[in-house]
This record gives structure tokens, sequence and C-alpha cells, in this order.
């Protein structure tokens, strides 16, 4: 019967937890009564009673009629309404692709795509508010407490329209607690909980990526546009991932940033994305990469070249094989030199076509992968 009432929102938003914070934000005063709580207006014009929980008889009719005095009182419309309890106690994002497609749908590839982008962006988001230090390219191995967040974000439902894709990043309530009331902003931003700095830090990284994009289009500035605003959270694997929002060649995209009514934030304009500034980020990407090495790669898979110039000493070899946790794991061909004992060692892989791996800095020069300062060479058993 929840299906009718309006699919996933309306399994939300009938959350009692949920309605009650949607109330408490909009001035509603509660008033305990028997089987839950009634919820008077701030002006007194209207009530509604909440039940205390899902399992009490009435409960769907009791929520059909909070939501329809709550679209009177309000002058808005029950699907609005439902909309923001249900996103009440999280941070969502609201991507708008620009597929050319039938409205609610987007050709396979290119919806692949954006989803892909779309957890690249949260990630890259998680990864700089817990790095320990500011990169250009983050690094493979991603700290353990951007991992942990990643686990918590759900995707929601996609909307008509341009296709919009949705991410849900909950945020843990106030309770108990105060927000500190200081002036440095730094201060302000460290007494929030992790989720919401990395929500804070996707609005603030793609906000100065965006001018980055602008300031290189209008003023023909370098990439020194986009370097010096590292701190805020710019680097290649955003660029990559806002790039990959649009649905095609030469589409356009738009950001809308929804906050959780647990942590109040002052509404922040949508971001959008324009044919040449989506240009400009994805060559700014290129570009960061081959300017900074991505630390600690890992690569395995197949030796498939040998070179040295004698018959001992060091040697080059290159691989044919995977970035080891990369979301992309598509074939590359990665050189690098070794010294004598491990070339000795990629030799004999090379004969036996034993699969190794190696780690180091991967850098990209033109069309080719370089592994820098290499270490820990090893030979895989088989089974792996």
């Amino acid at each position: 019967m929840i299906d009718n009432l309006g699919g996933f929102h309306f399994a939300q938003a009938s959350d009692p937890q949920r309605v009650s914070l949607y109330l408490t934000s909009h001035n509603w005063n509660p008033q305990e009564e028997q089987g839950g709580t009634l919820w008077v207006a701030a002006d007194e014009g209207y009530e509604v009673f909440v039940p205390r929980h899902r399992q009490m008889r009435g409960f769907e009719s009791y929520i059909r009629t909070l939501l329809k005095t709550l679209s009177v009182a309000e002058g808005r419309s029950e699907e609005k309404i439902r909309l923001e309890i249900s996103t009440s106690d999280a941070d969502v994002q609201y991507i708008h692709t620009d597929p050319e497609a039938d409205p609610g749908t987007t050709p396979i590839e290119e919806g692949v795509k954006a989803f892909e982008s779309l957890r690249q962006w949260v990630l890259a988001g998680a990864v700089s508010e817990s790095a320990d230090r500011v990169r250009l390219v983050q690094p493979a191995r991603k700290p353990a407490k951007a991992l942990e967040f990643m686990r918590s974000v759900r995707l929601g439902p996609t909307f008509e329209g341009s296709y919009i894709l949705t991410a849900y990043i909950p945020v843990p309530p106030l309770i108990g607690q105060t927000e500190i009331d200081v002036d440095d902003p730094r201060v302000r931003a460290l007494s929030q909980p992790f989720e919401r700095r990395v929500s804070l830090k996707l609005r603030q990284a793609t906000q100065a990526a965006v001018t980055a994009a602008d300031e290189v289009i209008q003023r023909r500035v370098g990439m020194e546009a986009f370097t010096e605003r590292a701190e805020k959270g710019v680097n290649a694997n955003l660029c990559e991932a806002l790039a990959g929002f649009t649905a095609r060649e030469g589409g356009e995209a738009r950001i809308d940033f929804s906050w959780a009514l647990s942590r109040p934030v002052e509404p922040a304009a949508a971001i959008a994305l324009s044919r040449d500034q989506v240009t400009i980020l994805r060559e700014a990407a290129k570009e960061m990469r081959a300017q900074a090495p991505e630390d600690d790669v890992t690569a395995v898979g197949a030796v498939v070249r040998l070179h040295r110039e004698g018959a001992f000493g060091a040697g080059e070899i290159s691989i044919a094989g995977i970035i080891e946790g990369s979301a992309n794991e598509r074939l590359r061909r990665i050189w690098l030199e070794l010294a004598e004992d491990d070339y000795s060692q990629a030799t004999r892989a090379h004969e036996s076509g034993a699969t190794v791996s190696v780690t180091g800095s991967l850098v990209k020069r033109g069309n080719r992968y370089f592994l820098q300062n290499p270490s820990v060479f090893t030979v895989l058993p088989e089974n792996q």
C-alpha cells in the first residue's frame, strides 16, 4: 500500500522521527498524548498528530492527514513536503545529467558512467577531508576513515527531467549539543561530524574547481588556477568525477545541495557545469596527473617486456595489468626500472607466465604510465 502513496519518499516521510524533526525545524510545538504526539503550529492555526510507531492502528491514515494539513498550512505540494521530510536526517546531493533520451531514462553506457562518477566524486570529498596532506592526485590506497564513511552513503531514487541521480549522506543529529559559535570557520567546521564535513568539502571543492575553470576560460590563465585551490579539495580525482557527470560529449550538468534538517545550514545555490567548463575540467585532471605522481600504487599483472643494456645490472620492464584497488580496472601497460635482483625475478616470471606485483608512484607521460621508485616487487603464487 505504501507504493501507491509515493514509494520511497512516503516510506521515508512516514517515519515518526523524521516527521518530528521536520516539525521541530518549522517551529511546531509538541504536546505528548496517548499513542503519539500532537504538534501545534507556531500561530496555533493548525495541528497534526504523529503516531509513536508504524504498528499503531490507523498509522497511514494519520500520516496522510498530516501531509495534507502541512500542504495547506505551508502552501506547498505534498510531494515537496514528503521529499523534505524523507531527507531530514541526511545531506542529499542531486546530480542533474543531460542525456539525449526520453524523460526518466538515460543511455545505459552514459548512466553507468554517471553513477561511477557520483561514487568517485563523493569519495574524492571523503579522502580530501580525511587525508593527512593535500595532493593533486589522491592515493590509490584510500584512508580507512574515508572507506568507512563510503559504506554509510546511500544512492537514492532517480528523478525524471534531466535524469537526476541522488546521493544520501546520513548526518548525526544534534542531541544535547550546541554548535560552536566562533568567528574562525575552521574551528566551526571541526565541530561538525565527519559526514557533514564531507558534504561541505564537496561543495567547497566543486565550486572552487568550477571557478578555476572559469578563470582558465575568461582570463586565459594556466594550471595554477587549479593547483592553487588544492587546499580547497581540488584535485585530478574530483575534476574527473565532475566531467563524468555530463551524460554525453558536449553535455551539461547541475548539482543541487540539500542539507539535513538535523543540522541546519543556510541554503546553497546549485552549481552548474557548462560544456566549456567540463572540457577544461577534463584537461585539468590530465595535467594534474602528469604533474603529480599517484603515490602508493600497486600494479598487478604479467611481465610483457624486458630490456637492459648488458647481461647484468638494472633493467627496464613493462607490465600489462591493473592498478590494485582502482575503481577503473581496465588493463594498462606500465613501465618501470628494477634493480638487478628484482629484474632477475621479473625475467623468471616472464618465462613462466607468472603474475607479479609491485608498488610505487604512478605517473603518466603522454600515453604511457611509469611506476617510479618501485618497491616490494613480488612474484605471486599461482592461486592468486
